[in-house]
C-alpha cells in the first residue's frame, strides 16, 4: 500500500488523471551501494608474444603478437578503494484490466548510477538515469504475454535465472556476465544503443597503423563518448544483451514448464551509408531470433536457451572500418582481422555478412535443508563471410572466418536463518577459430592458446529485513597468459594479458 500511494504522489506531479490509476500503478527499485579494493597484477607485460611462430609475423613494433587483439606492457592496477555504485535502479509498473482475462501492462525503468564517474557513468557521468527493461503489452490467462519495447533478450534472461546465487548479485559480484556471454574483449551486457553508438569514431581522426599494438586500448572520440575496437567487437559479439526494439511472447506456466520467444531487430537497418554498402548495395539486415524453454518443479529449475545473431558483428565491423580502422590483429603482420582500412577502400574486404548462434543449458536446485547448488554451460559461435569487389579480387587471407567459445559455472550456496552463504566458479575456455588462406600468407592458423580464465567468488548476505540487507564478497579472477577479462560486467577493472583482477568488498542493498 505504501508503494502505492508513492507512485500516486510521483505520478500526480506529471498528470492530473494518475490518481485515477493508483489502484494498478506501483513503483518499486534498488538501491545498491559497495566500498571495494581493487586491483590487478601479475600481468606479462613482455614485448615478445608467448608460442608466436613466424608464419604468424613474430612481433612488430613492441606489440604483443598473437592470433588475438591484446595490448601489451599495460602497467599493474595496484591495490586501491573506490565506490562501484551501478546495479541500481528505479521504476513504475501497472496494469489496467480488459475483462474476459486480459490485462494490458507497461514497465518503465531506468538506471542509477550515483555520480559514477567515467566510463561507468559515460558521457553525462552518471548524472542522468538510462535506460532499463521498459515496455508494454497484453497478458492473458491462457496465451500468455505479449511485450513491445527495451528489454533484456531470453537468452541474457537464461543466465539470471540459472543464478543459484541471485540474492548476492551486484555490479562487482557478477563476474559471470563477463566471462559468459561473450570473447575476451567482452566489456559487459550491451544495452539498447545502435552500432554507432560502440563502432563509429570519428573518419578524420586516424588510427595506429597497426591496431594489434593497442587494440583494446586505442579510443578516439565521437560526441564525447570513447569508440575502441575492442568496445566494437563487443557490441557485434556479446551474447548478454537489452535489445532497445524487442517483440517477446511468454507462455502461461504449463504445469512447470514455461518458454519464451523475441525477436530483436536493430534500428540501424534503413542507414544506407558508405560502410553498410558493398558495391552500392545495402546488404546488411541486422536482427537477433532468441527461444528459452524451462521447467521448475519445487526447488528444481531447468532451462536452455538459443540466440541466433545475423549480421550484428558485420555491422559492426563495416562501420568501424569503413571509418578508418579495423577489428583484430594484424593488418601489418598478417595475423587476423575483420576487415581493413586499406583493402575497405578497394572495396574487397568488407565483411558480407555475419551469423552467430549461442547455446546455455543448465539446472539449479534447493534443497530442503538450506543448501543449493547450481551449473550452466554455454557454447558460442561466430561465422563470417567477405565480399570480393566487382572485378573479383581474392579475398584478404587474414579475414577471420570463424569463431568458437565455450563456457561453464558451478555454485553452490547455504541459507540458515538470515545468513547466506555463496561460492561460485567460472571457467571460460581457451578459443578456436579459423581463417580464410586464399592468397599471401597460406600458414595463418588463428592462435587462441591461453585465451582461457577462470574465476572463484565467495559471498556473504546477512538479511536485516526483506527489502534491507549487508553483504561482503570476494571476487578473483586468474587469466591466461593472451587473456584480459576483467572478472565483472560493469566497472572492471582494466588489466594487462595475464593480470589477475581481485576484488574485496562491501555491500548495503535496500529494495523497495
Amino acid at each position: 500500500m505504501q508503494k502505492k500511494l508513492l507512485a500516486v504522489a510521483v505520478l500526480s506531479a506529471f498528470s492530473g488523471v494518475a490518481a485515477a490509476q493508483s489502484a494498478n500503478v506501483t513503483l518499486y527499485g534498488t538501491i545498491v551501494q559497495n566500498v571495494e579494493q581493487v586491483s590487478a597484477t601479475g600481468g606479462d607485460g613482455s614485448v615478445v608474444g608467448t608460442s608466436v611462430s613466424s608464419a604468424r609475423g613474430g612481433t612488430v613494433g613492441g606489440a604483443r603478437v598473437t592470433g588475438v587483439a591484446n595490448a601489451t606492457g599495460v602497467a599493474d592496477q595496484e591495490n586501491r578503494l573506490r565506490f562501484n555504485p551501478a546495479g541500481s535502479n528505479f521504476g513504475l509498473r501497472g496494469t489496467e484490466d480488459l475483462g474476459n482475462g486480459l490485462s494490458a501492462w507497461f514497465q518503465i525503468e531506468l538506471s542509477a548510477n550515483f555520480g559514477a564517474n567515467p566510463p561507468l557513468g559515460g558521457s553525462n557521468e552518471g548524472r542522468a538515469p538510462t535506460m532499463r527493461n521498459t515496455g508494454v503489452g497484453l497478458r492473458s490467462n491462457t496465451w500468455g504475454t505479449a511485450l513491445f519495447g527495451v528489454w533484456d533478450t531470453p537468452f541474457n534472461q537464461m543466465v539470471n535465472a540459472l543464478n543459484a546465487n541471485a540474492r548476492v548479485s551486484g555490479a562487482s559480484t557478477n563476474h559471470s556476465a563477463n566471462l559468459l556471454g561473450g570473447n575476451m574483449f567482452a566489456q559487459g551486457a550491451v544495452s539498447g544503443q545502435a552500432t554507432a553508438s560502440w563502432c563509429s569514431p570519428v573518419p578524420s581522426v586516424a588510427l595506429p597503423a597497426n591496431p594489434s599494438a593497442a587494440a583494446s586500448v586505442v579510443a578516439v572520440t565521437q560526441a564525447g563518448l570513447a569508440t575502441t575496437a575492442a568496445g566494437c567487437a563487443n557490441f557485434g559479439m556479446n551474447f548478454d544483451r537489452r535489445e532497445r526494439s524487442s517483440i517477446q511472447w511468454w507462455s502461461p506456466n504449463w504445469n512447470g514448464f514455461e518458454v519464451k520467444a523475441a525477436y530483436n531487430v536493430t534500428q540501424d537497418n534503413g542507414g544506407v551509408t558508405v560502410s553498410n554498402q558493398i558495391n552500392g548495395r545495402n546488404t546488411l539486415k541486422q536482427s537477433i531470433w532468441d527461444l528459452t524453454a524451462s521447467y521448475t518443479n519445487g526447488g528444481l529449475y531447468v532451462g536452455y536457451a538459443y540466440e541466433r545473431q545475423n549480421d550484428t558483428l558485420a555491422a559492426a565491423a563495416r562501420t568501424f572500418v569503413g571509418a578508418g580502422g579495423g577489428i583484430g590483429a594484424g593488418e601489418a603482420t598478417g595475423l587476423w582481422t575483420m576487415g581493413t582500412a586499406a583493402a575497405a577502400a578497394a572495396g574487397n574486404s568488407y565483411m558480407s555478412g555475419s551469423k552467430a548462434t549461442g547455446h546455455r543449458l543448465g539446472a539449479k536446485y534447493a534443497f530442503s535443508n538450506g543448501f543449493g547448488v547450481g551449473a550452466m554451460w554455454e557454447s558460442l559461435k561466430w561465422d563470417m563471410t567477405y565480399a570480393q569487389d566487382a572485378g573479383g579480387v581474392a579475398l584478404a587471407s587474414q579475414n577471420l572466418t570463424g569463431l568458437k567459445k565455450t563456457a561453464w559455472r558451478l555454485q553452490g550456496n547455504y541459507t540458515t536463518g538470515n545468513h547466506f552463504v555463496g561460492l561460485d566458479y567460472v571457467r571460460a575456455n581457451a578459443m578456436s577459430g579459423s581463417i580464410v588462406s586464399a592468397t599471401a600468407v597460406a600458414a595463418n592458423t588463428f592462435d587462441g592458446s591461453s585465451t582461457g580464465s577462470r574465476a572463484w567468488m565467495v559471498n556473504y548476505n546477512y538479511a536485516l529485513s526483506k527489502r534491507t540487507s549487508i553483504g561482503a564478497y570476494y571476487n578473483s579472477i586468474r587469466n591466461e597468459t593472451n587473456a584480459t577479462y576483467s572478472g565483472i560486467v560493469f566497472g572492471g577493472i582494466a588489466s594487462a594479458p595475464g593480470s589477475s583482477p581481485k576484488y574485496l568488498g562491501m555491500q548495503v542493498r535496500h529494495s523497495f
